[in-house]
């Protein structure tokens, strides 16, 4: 994805009291090679170099790293706390050291690995650094259960209050990789059914979901269409354009219409996102019952954190949508469509 549009993505820094959040990208790879200010080390306490992430850098770094950290942390760094030093012969300009908590030493508070991360960017701040690579801190030897991990790290960069507008949140395997990535979409669908009701708030109450579960139960999918191109003869979707509706599955992650839309993702550019798809989206057109209905079935989907269902394999959909699969709290059918000739315009 283009800078433009990962900025378009993301707060207006320039409008008072707003506070961005930093744009998050799960990769895969060697953090030494990251195209970025300021790479994160999982350091130890003493600051003298070590195994894992924290010997790469220095391997890759050269001396120079080493000779900073002697200088500028004598006695070393307590556990959660961070530090600067010189990158040496690294792409970035400055290497971020973070002690994280030993798990199988006993260093469980998890407030501490959490610590990691703020920090890491309050000196990232001070640095005037933007771009910031950090791998999953604890993860390695000290034993901290991944997801965890992996929870912690997300949750804690999308918390704090920075300046650095880009993370890169490096994977040393597939298999972290997937999890890293399955944890960061695990708000992508809200912000989609969200994003629906801001088109509406916009006048676009043609905009209608129609979402379900997969053959599998695996993964929950919604068809995003306006309301003329839906075939309400059919209980699974089916549409008279396919080529003009937007297809979502939880199976892609974070991945939605060729943007990363996370936790950190403002609901109006998702809109955005949607709008850009459907250049012929051009007159509002008025259908307040669907879009009263539709704040309904949102606040449900809020007040239980569930996704909403209108099909499935051995669904019963006599009795409505259920929010949350298996949930048994359900909503009424929304309202049919209105014929083109009964449409009011914005």
């Amino acid at each position: 994805m283009s800078s433009a549009l990962r900025k378009d993505l993301r707060k207006d820094r320039a409008n008072p009291g707003v506070r961005a959040l930093p744009q998050v990208t799960v990769v895969q790879g060697d953090i030494t090679h990251q195209p970025v200010d300021a790479i994160v080390n999982a350091a130890n306490r003493a600051m003298r170099g070590g195994g894992g992430v924290d010997g790469a850098i220095h391997r890759a770094g050269g001396p120079a790293i080493l000779r900073d950290c002697i200088a500028r942390f004598p006695n070393g760094l307590r556990t959660g706390d961070a530090g600067w030093t010189t990158a040496g012969d690294l792409r970035a300009k400055w290497v971020i050291h973070a002690v994280g908590p030993d798990f199988r030493s006993g260093e469980t508070d998890r407030a501490l690995l959490d610590s990691c991360y703020r920090r890491s960017l309050q000196v990232a701040d001070e640095l005037g650094a933007r771009t910031v690579a950090f791998p999953l801190i604890g993860a390695g030897v000290y034993g901290w259960p991944k997801q965890d991990a992996i929870d912690a790290a997300l949750e804690t960069i999308w918390g704090t209050d920075t300046l650095v507008e880009a993370v890169n949140l490096v994977a040393f395997d597939d298999a972290t990789r997937a999890a890293m990535r399955f944890r960061q979409g695990r708000g992508t669908p809200r912000r989609i059914l969200e994003a629906v009701g801001e088109l509406h708030a916009r006048g676009f109450e043609q905009v209608r979901i129609h979402p379900g579960m997969s053959a599998s139960g695996l993964y929950w999918h919604v068809s995003i269409a306006t309301a003329d191109n839906f075939d309400e003869s059919s209980r699974f979707p089916t549409f008279r354009n396919q080529s003009m509706v937007v297809d979502y599955t939880t199976g892609s992650g974070p991945d939605f219409l060729d943007a990363t839309v996370d936790e950190a993702t403002e609901v109006t550019a998702v809109a955005d996102l949607i709008v850009a798809a459907w250049p012929w989206l051009s007159d509002p057109v008025s259908d307040p019952d669907y879009a009263a209905w539709y704040r309904r079935l949102i606040g449900l989907v809020a007040e239980y954190d569930s996704l909403p269902i209108a099909y499935a394999e051995y669904f019963d959909d006599s009795r409505g949508w259920e929010v949350g699969w298996g949930s048994g709290v359900l909503i009424e059918p929304p309202p049919r469509a209105l014929r083109g000739d009964q449409w009011g315009k914005g």
